[in-house]
């Protein structure tokens, strides 16, 4: 293997040794201590580009806080190659300089628990004072309170930097003199106690999130390099850096699936336990989703490619645990504001306990009344435990603050197109709006204008037009209305494709056409008018069938309490259909919106104290998921949408939304009760200690006790399905066949008068 030094990179003039040290080596894996990297995140960045221009290298993180570099390389290269390859490219580092748009370090998540340096120091001074105390062993005092004092040192520092951080005081101060006070006062279990069991929440928390992470980043590492993608009829192995959506890829028995997207051909047995934790096989036929970092376990199955990279449902995990934020839920705020404001007033009762009993326990007592540090470390670890769980089936939750809201959510509003239809429309039928037009013309003239638009209509006109081999015309200029259609210009005539809002705004008569198709006006399908040179050519009638699983998610909704509604842009005969046929209340039903229309109903629900969630996928419904409390969208809408989304389902699949809300509700049932089972137990104490004054070892137990039991007991998302509803299908996650419907015999009818008639045809316009 050529070393980093072969490599022809820009080097800067300066060159300064960097020190470093080998933590330990491995097969696969190998990890170096470098100091520089805690606080220099630009040669943090070159090392990283450095050390990926080799071919052996799986992977590489750089775990900030510990200063380490952290690499996977190849099984099959030598322990040596890697090792001076490596501490070549540490030098090196310092002198390149990286090229333009370089994507920065890839940080570990969370650094490893070293449960030895976390733990040994409160656990070593508490087995002291108690060999001190109970067995009366001649343990120096000072050499215990020394102990004490180097184990709480972490703790303090980090109450001193957020206190001179943040400029005031934290509640943790309470904790401190207690635990000071008393290591003075030479009852030295009580504090060492208190230390081993606040430590052991802290790193217990810590451990169970880097598990998770470390779950899905060890999926990332146990994916193959090379995959085989079928192209010209033929299998060939490709890396799998190289694989672009569209690709067709093929798996085999035994392989782990690189790649997610839908099933072209065959049937597979898979098993998804490292990805959504259930370990139930499922099997995966045409048509249906298979995710990137499954295991394949019997059959072969060629997969169309959807998703590569961290636009997976895996890498959208990842980016989720490393990024999301659990620290923001209002209980959390809440439990810290009312602790912080206690502190003065505890003080103060503190004191006046002394004045007037002169006993030192008692006065102290008070001082076990802060709380906010246990409620800190569980309802942390709830919503993560429910943002992993969240994630595993689907559903990226994007932080805690809408896992929160979520959880007392009272109405859901949903986008009609794309949403509670499968966004497949399908062209049924065009009327012309005089005999002399042919429907080909009106199809071409409308495919022409739709050309570029990602509009699920414009792709219905597009496919049919391409299904009857109308021949498209450039479009010299195009202009897309949000709400009302496309403006464009082919062969210097003026175009219009769009809603009869559309025509109305332009002035095109549309009554004429009406009078001769009078269907336009009560029939079930929706509508496309098109117009050239301000005259109106004909009309094109769509269908995009509702999901499979629509009708179930509301009657589930209904169930939990929700209140639903459509918000459409459609016409308002078009959407009270699908209303019915979904069984949504009539009254619910808002129709022709534009934007920011859909926004005002929105702000209207919100208005009766309602609590609103938005589900929408495209351009025109990014305002109305930006206004709503709550806004989900699909991995497959649009940029923005999905960006402005607080919940993201990764399998396009509506049943996540019931199960999103479940999740929360559960998540925050676990917070209230973590937060009971701290609150009381610390109240309890103060009280036992003001008036009886309690052992203060016993108070240490009970109140931190309680909050180690809080922390346990946020970790049962994990563990446990009850968060999911109960759905008809045997497999919830499985997206149903939705291969293009049979053509109806309108469609047919329509379909053979398109292919007699000759697609460049001008139609006969009286001047």
């Amino acid at each position: 293997m050529p070393a980093p030094t072969e490599y022809e990179i820009p080097i800067k003039n300066q060159f300064q040794k960097i020190d470093y040290e080998i933590v330990h080596i491995t097969q696969e894996r190998l990890r170096i201590r470098i100091p520089r990297l805690a606080n220099d995140p630009e040669y943090a960045s070159s090392l990283t580009w450095v050390i990926e221009s080799f071919d052996f290298i799986v992977s590489v993180r750089i775990n900030q806080p510990s200063s380490s570099l952290i690499v996977y390389y190849e099984p099959d290269v030598s322990v040596t190659t890697v090792q001076k390859s490596l501490l070549n490219s540490i030098q090196q580092a310092s002198v390149v300089e990286l090229p333009p748009g370089t994507v920065p370090i890839k940080r570990e998540l969370r650094p490893e628990i070293d449960w030895i340096e976390r733990l040994g120091l409160p656990l070593v001074s508490l087995g002291l004072a108690v060999l001190s105390s109970q067995l009366m062993l001649p343990i120096p005092a000072l050499a215990i309170g020394g102990l004490i004092a180097v184990a709480a040192a972490p703790f303090v520092t980090r109450l001193i930097e957020t206190t001179v951080k943040e400029r005031r005081l934290d509640a943790d101060i309470l904790d401190a003199l207690w635990l000071g006070l008393y290591t003075i006062k030479g009852d030295f279990v009580g504090p060492s106690l208190m230390l081993s069991l606040m430590e052991t929440g802290d790193a217990l928390r810590d451990a169970t999130a880097r598990a998770s992470e470390r779950q899905f980043m060890d999926l990332f590492i146990g994916m193959d390099k090379s995959v085989k993608v079928e192209r010209d009829g033929q299998e060939v192995q490709v890396p799998l850096k190289n694989v672009q959506k569209g690709d067709r890829v093929i798996v085999y028995p035994g392989e782990m699936i690189p790649v997610s997207g839908r099933v072209l051909r065959g049937t597979a047995l898979i098993d998804e336990h490292k990805l959504t934790g259930e370990s139930t096989l499922v099997s995966r036929s045409e048509g249906q989703v298979v995710h990137a970092s499954t295991l394949l376990l019997e059959g072969k199955i060629c997969i169309l490619t959807k998703r590569i990279g961290k636009n997976t449902r895996l890498g959208v995990t990842v980016e989720l645990l490393q990024s999301a934020p659990v620290h923001d839920t209002r209980v959390e705020d809440y439990a810290a504001k009312v602790a912080d404001a206690t502190i003065v007033p505890t003080l103060l009762l503190s004191g006046a306990i002394f004045a007037v009993t002169r006993d030192v326990s008692r006065s102290l007592a008070p001082l076990h009344l802060d709380f906010s540090h246990s409620i800190r470390i569980a309802v942390p670890s709830t919503v993560l435990a429910a943002l992993t769980y969240a994630a595993r089936h689907g559903i990226y939750i994007r932080s805690g603050r809408a896992l929160e809201i979520l959880a007392r959510t009272d109405t859901v509003v949903f986008d009609k197109t794309g949403t509670l239809t499968q966004g497949n429309a399908k062209v049924v039928a065009v009327k012309t709006a005089r005999p002399e037009i042919s429907s080909a013309y009106v199809l071409q003239i409308a495919a022409s204008a739709e050309q570029g638009n990602t509009h699920p209509v414009a792709s219905a006109i597009l496919r049919h037009a391409q299904e009857n081999n109308i021949k498209i015309r450039p479009c010299e200029a195009w202009d897309y209305r949000i709400g009302f259609g496309v403006v464009a210009q082919i062969s210097g005539q003026r175009i219009l494709a769009g809603s009869y809002r559309l025509m109305l705004q332009e002035g095109i008569d549309i009554n004429p056409t009406h009078q001769r198709h009078p269907e336009l006006r009560t029939g079930s399908q929706s509508t496309v008018y098109v117009a050239m040179g301000g005259e109106l050519l004909g009309v094109i009638l769509y269908t995009d069938p509702v999901r499979p699983e629509s009708a179930q998610v509301i009657t589930i909704l209904e169930s939990q309490g929700q209140q639903t509604y459509i918000l459409s842009g459609d016409s308002q005969r078009v959407a009270s259909r699908v209303a019915q046929e979904l069984g949504i209340n009539s009254n619910h039903v808002y129709a022709e919106s534009f934007p920011d229309q859909k926004v005002d109903v929105i702000r209207q629900l919100q208005s009766q104290e309602r609590t609103v969630v938005f589900i929408g996928e495209g351009i025109n419904d990014a305002a109305a998921l930006a206004h709503a409390d709550v806004s989900i969208s699909f991995a497959s809408g649009i940029d923005i949408a999905r960006e402005t989304a607080d919940v993201v389902l990764l399998d396009d699949d509506l049943r996540g939304i019931p199960h999103a809300i479940a999740i929360a509700k559960q998540a925050m049932d676990i917070i209230y009760q973590n937060t009971a089972l701290i609150a009381i137990p610390n109240i309890a104490v103060v009280l036992a200690g003001i008036l009886f004054a309690f052992d203060p070892v016993l108070g240490v137990i009970v109140s931190n006790g309680s909050a180690l039991i809080a922390e346990l007991n946020s970790f049962r998302p994990l563990f446990n399905a009850q968060a999911a509803p109960s759905f008809d299908s045997v497999v919830v996650k499985s997206i149903p066949d939705t291969k293009r419907p049979a053509k109806s015999a309108e469609t047919l009818a329509d379909s053979r008068e398109l292919q007699v008639l000759t697609p460049d045809l001008q139609p006969t316009v009286p001047s």
